[in-house]
This record gives C-alpha cells, structure tokens and sequence, in this order.
C-alpha cells in the first residue's frame, strides 16, 4: 500500500457550535453554485412538498412562501430526513431546530434559505423505533413505559394502513394512566420522604391533552402509518412551534433523481470499488455502517407487489448490468436489466424503487444541492462512508451535522426516580449511586447465596430412597428455615430494591419519546428553550438544562 492509500479515511468534520456550521454551509454553496444548477429538480420537489402539506393541513402561507423560494436559484438548501418514528424521540424533532436556528442566521445575512425535511416512509416496519415508543418509569421493567404498535415485519411503512381507532384510544389511556400513576408514585414517596410534593397535576395533563389534539388531527388526516407519524412532526414542527420546514414524502419525490440514479447504474465498477474500500477503511474507525457486502448491491432497492423490498444482487456484464434478487417479504424472485447496450433501463422501474442507506445521500445532495444536512448519531457511519464514495466519484459532500445531547431536565418520571433514588440511598447525592447499588447487589447476592444452599441440602435429603421419619423432619426444618430468613431479611424487597435502583440510572439516561416533552414542560416551551440555547453559541455536543413545572421542587431539594 503506497503512502497515499494510507492517508485515506473514511470521516466528517466536526462542527462544535452554529457559527462553525454556518461558515461551512456558506462557503460549501459557493462551491456547488459554481458546478451546477438544481433549480429544475427544485421545482419539481416543490410540487411533491405542495401535496404533503395539503394532505396533513400544514400549508399555511409561510410554507407557501418557502416553496416559491425553491425557485429562486440562490437558495441556500438545508435538508434533513427520518424515519415517520411512532411518537417520534426528541432527537428526531430537534433535528428540524437546528435547521431552523441556521436558517434564521443565514436569513439574517440577507441570504435566501429553505429547510427540508425528508420523510423515509419506504424504510421498513422491521425497526424497534417505529413501532415503538418510550416514557420515563422506574417501576416497569428496564425503566421505561412502551407504547407500542403492531405492525406486520418486512413491509414498507408507506403500505401499512394507520392504527385502529381502539389502538388509538388505548395509548391514549395508557397514557393519561402512566401521569396519574407516576404522580402518585411521587406523592407516596414524599410522604414517606418528609418531602412537600406540590405537584399539579392538571398541569401535565393539560399539556397532554394539547398534544393529544395533534395526533387527533393527524390521525383524521391520514390513511397509513407512515404519514400519521409524519403528519404528527409536520404539525409540531409548522404549526406548534411555526417554522416554514418543508417536508415531503421520500416516496413521492424520488422519481425525479432518475439521472442520479442513472449515473450510479452507469458507474457501478467505480462505485461499487468506492463502497469497497469504504467498508474496508470504516471497519478499524467507526461503528456500524454498511453492510460489508454493500458494494455488491445495485444501489437501490426494489419494490415487491406485497408491499415489501427485495436487494438487488447486481450482475454486471460487459455493456449491461442485471440486478438479481428476493423479496423479504414473500419470497419472489426478481431479475432487472438495470443496463443494456451501455444504455440505462432506469425510467421504466423508476417508480418501483428507493435508494439504500449509502445512496440516498448520493442522490439527494448532488440532486438538489445540499448545502448542509443535519443527521443523526445512528446515521453517521453510513454517512462518513457516502462522504467517501461521493468524492472518490468525482462528487462533493456538504457539511452534516449532528445534534443529539442529553435533554437534563425533571419530569414526572424523572422526580420519581429521584425520590426513589433518594429513599433506596438515603441522599440525593448522585455521586453515591455506585456505592449504594454494590451494597444492595452483595446484600441481595449473600441472602440469595443462603437460601440456595438451604435447597441444596433439602435436595440431597429428597434423593435417600425410604426417608425416615427424620429426614422428613430435616427437610420441613430446611424450609422453615428459608421462609424465616426470606421474612426477616426482607429478600423479595431487597431485591425489587436493586431492580428499581438499575431503573433509576436508565431513568437519567433515556431519551424518551417527544410525549414526555409535551407533558412536562409543553411543546412550545421546549422550542423556546432549545432555540434558546443554540442562540447562546453553546456547543452542539453539549447536555442542554430543561426548565419543566417541577424544577423548582428539584432546585430546592
């Protein structure tokens, strides 16, 4: 290996703060004006970006004015994406902030900016996330409360039909039951902790039920899965908190990057020789990405009648390219002539396909012109390694960003892992945490160790054939002697005990669901203080401090 294939990496840079971002959006733009023009894919962006908003009830005029702007050939482009997540966590919701709060900036300097927001409905319902969502509960079982969705596996989130008005009415009671038990989990525990809890309940239920309002809405005005989750960002995102984002559905705006996805199936050696050595440099760096065989896939994937997606094996030949493949879900064979005679057969399966994780950016950035994307911490790797493609066929690849911290901030379930903390350890000082939890842990573990050695004795009696009289004796004394110390040392407490003290560490570390936002400190708020705190130059890697109604309880204690 020579000394220049040494020096090759699979990376991004890192932007610690807006402003670091905002030059590099700037000075990225430049560059892209000077090598192409993306007006006309705009336009015709704008018209699948009109019909979202029409659909969910969003197209309001700010939104009307930001699709006008599309035109404008000076536009700065700002894109995001995600998955139409159930009840999405607030990772996915902040991405939209951050695109806002550099919009505003670059709006600031006179430029023209539009944000668009990406919706990966043709993912497939195989992700815990979509289906799943969580809230703060240290008394269930890893700490959390699961809302949860049942969806059929293997199918595209675009062709599963929306939740059962029944499902739709049992999360909402499981909810409204998760604030009630939670706050009279707190209310005990005061007590018994001495401690004035002052909680308003109607607080947080009223908060509830404004956010309840918008999935009413969005469940109204959609019909599968995909675009009731997505209807529910869109509202919160344009409405709640009134940024001009436009979104739109992957679905509907992918057909216009056929000369995108005609460049990929035209240079599939040189792609596929990219994506090889981009798995290979990305193996010793970075966590996980691609799949190691990625480089043997045509870049795309290919829609069955099911309703599901087949990968396509590709097979290249001297001027022709044939993509080979199974459907995940019912199993039927496919196999496409992608290329024949050099010439591209894209056009006539254009709307029977969605690009992979890899391509997606590929096609999107350099389709568009991308000036800066805002990801997530999951999709990093897959996206340093499209970086590397991108540029190793000739391409550029905007900045990306990421901005997921830690939300510290105290809600119900929250303060409830506090007092639990707090009742269990005798302090609230954290610093603690460690000590106490060993204790419990060898205290159980000794006790535990006891009993068993009680059984193995009862065990060796119940073996002897003929047991006198005795030996029955013994055995009933064995077991007296295990419900005695079960009783007296308290076992089944001591070991709820540790199993609350484990949920209390992933109480603090959860990233919960955005319902747990809505109810504890309101949708608007959470957007005041986020913008807050971007605005204030902090960096992007840094814990953000949430003021909720129960702060002031906390600061005293």
């Amino acid at each position: 290996m020579n000394s220049s294939e040494c020096e090759k990496t699979v990376d991004l840079p890192v932007y610690d703060s807006v402003n670091e971002l905002l030059e590099a959006c700037n000075q990225f733009d430049i560059k892209s004006k000077e090598s192409g023009d993306f007006q006309s894919k705009r336009i015709q962006l704008s018209a699948f970006i009109r019909e979202f908003h029409e659909d969910c009830g969003t197209l309001n005029s700010d939104i009307e004015e930001a699709i006008e702007q599309l035109e404008d050939k000076s536009c700065l482009f700002l894109m995001t994406a995600h998955q139409p997540n159930l009840f999405a966590y607030s990772g996915v919701l902040r991405k939209a902030t951050l695109n806002h709060v550099l919009s505003s900036k670059l709006k600031d300097a006179n430029l023209t900016v539009v944000n668009f927001f990406g919706i990966a409905d043709q993912d497939l319902t195989n992700d815990r996330w979509v289906k799943s969502s969580l809230l703060p509960d240290a008394e269930r079982s890893n700490g959390t409360f699961e809302l949860r969705a049942n969806l059929p596996e293997n199918i595209m989130l675009n062709r599963v039909r929306k939740p059962s008005e029944e499902t739709l009415e049992k999360w909402k009671k499981d909810i409204e039951n998760w604030v009630y038990r939670k706050i009279h989990s707190i209310k005990s525990l005061s007590k018994e902790l001495g401690i004035e809890p002052d909680l308003r309940r109607d607080s947080c239920l009223d908060n509830f039920k404004s956010f309840w309002g918008i999935v009413e809405q969005a469940y109204e005005n959609s019909e599968y899965y995909s675009d009731f989750n997505a209807f529910i960002i869109s509202k919160i995102v344009n409405e709640i908190w009134g940024y001009s984002t436009l979104f739109c559905r992957f679905s509907d705006c992918q057909q216009i990057f056929k000369d995108e996805f005609d460049y990929l199936l035209r240079h599939f050696a040189e792609y596929s020789s990219a994506v090889e050595e981009a798995t290979k440099l990305a193996s010793n760096t970075i966590g996980d990405g691609i799949p190691e065989q990625e480089y043997r896939l045509i870049p795309f994937w290919y829609h069955c009648d099911c309703g599901s997606k087949a990968r396509l094996l590709a097979d290249p030949q001297a001027d022709s390219l044939t993509g080979r493949g199974m459907c995940l879900n019912c199993r039927k064979d496919y196999e496409i002539r992608l290329l024949s005679e050099g010439q591209s057969q894209i056009s006539t399966i254009l709307a029977k396909i969605s690009a992979r994780s890899l391509s997606m950016p590929l096609v999107f950035f350099s389709g568009l012109g991308v000036c800066c994307y805002v990801g997530g911490v999951g999709g990093l790797s897959y996206l340093k390694q499209a970086k590397f493609v991108a540029e190793n066929l000739g391409g550029s690849f905007p900045p990306v960003a990421t901005w997921r911290p830690q939300d510290i901030y105290c809600g119900i379930g929250q303060y409830e892992a506090i007092l639990t903390f707090r009742k269990l350890c005798g302090s609230f000082d954290s610093s603690e945490y460690s000590s106490c939890l060993v204790r419990l842990r060898e205290r159980t573990v000794e006790i535990k160790n006891e009993i068993e050695r009680l059984e193995s004795q009862k065990k060796l009696l119940m073996k002897q054939p003929n047991k006198p009289t005795e030996t029955i004796d013994d055995i009933k004394a064995l077991s007296v002697e295990q419900s005695r110390i079960r009783r007296e040392t308290n076992f089944s407490m001591l070991a709820r005990n540790v199993v609350l003290l484990e949920n209390v560490e992933r109480v603090k570390h959860l990233h919960p669901s955005i319902i747990d936002y809505a109810v504890n400190i309101g949708l608007e708020k959470v957007n005041g203080q986020w913008i807050e705190f971007l605005s204030k130059e902090a960096k992007l890697t840094s814990d953000v401090c949430l003021h909720t109604g129960i702060s002031e309880i906390t600061d005293r204690l």
